[in-house]
């Protein structure tokens, strides 16, 4: 009896060695393909990811959302499921999934939207907003597509979508310093998205990392996390932070250069 259902699972890496057999082997009982787009790593994810039946295609890297597309077009099932190399699939998803495939109602539905949750300083985080935290990843392929900026693709989808209710496992950052490291990488990323669209740093700018810290810490009730709640409040008004202070650090030097 064939188990696997009419899903093309689509990852992106760039050196995920360590990640990348467990994003795989989670998806093995259910997806009849899996596509890995590499940003031509220089560790052994492609070889990783060739030995667990993983069709692979490198390709230099243009975007997070250019990188998702490639993969979205080389699907051969109906269905895409996207995943990242630190997200795994938990049996009750995949079980979650089976029963909307094997019912009736499935015709009148283009995408689903996963909640994912978070592993964080050895515990699942459940507040600060980390939790559920919603994101639109399986799709019927003629119905989707990812956008292409520069920051924070997103899967858009022609059609009927609903929430399901089993968790997508997400392992984020094993240490701080990958965290911090991360924050650095996306801060310059949303400069140059800022820098593309005309803007400049005003006072109030520099304001919102507190508010940042506010929403996430009391608002979302991230202190119910103990202290990775508070660390992760720290971390997204520290990237808020850096966000502006290098947008005002490139600007004041253009400005001085003329």
């Amino acid at each position: 009896m064939n188990n696997l259902l009419p899903i093309t699972v689509a990852i992106i890496t760039r050196n995920e060695s360590a990640r990348i057999a467990d994003a795989i082997l989670s998806v093995k009982p259910f997806a009849s393909e899996v596509i890995v787009v590499d940003s031509k790593s220089t560790d052994d994810t492609v070889a990783k990811a060739e030995s667990l039946g993983a069709k692979v295609v490198v390709n230099e890297f243009k975007g997070f959302g250019q990188q998702k597309n490639l993969a979205h077009a080389l699907a051969n099932q109906e269905w895409v499921l996207n995943l990242d190399a630190d997200e795994r699939m938990s049996p009750e998803l995949i079980q979650e999934i089976r029963t909307h495939f094997q019912g009736t109602g499935l015709n009148a539905i283009d995408g689903f939207y996963l909640p994912r949750k978070t592993w964080y300083l050895n515990r699942w985080i459940m507040h600060g907003g980390w939790y559920p935290n919603y994101l639109l990843r399986l799709a019927r392929k003629n119905k989707s597509h990812w956008s292409e900026p520069k920051l924070h693709e997103a899967l858009k989808v022609i059609g009927k979508t609903e929430n399901l209710l089993q968790p997508l496992l997400h392992y984020s950052f094993p240490n701080q310093r990958s965290h911090t490291l991360k924050n650095i990488e996306y801060a310059e990323h949303a400069k140059n998205a800022l820098l593309q669209r005309g803007k400049t740093v005003r006072t109030i700018d520099f304001l919102k990392p507190f508010w940042k810290f506010f929403d996430i810490y009391i608002l979302k009730a991230g202190f119910l996390d103990g202290a990775p709640g508070f660390f992760i409040a720290i971390h997204s008004a520290y990237a808020l932070f850096l966000r502006y202070t290098y947008l005002y650090e490139e600007t004041t030097q253009n400005t001085r250069s003329r």
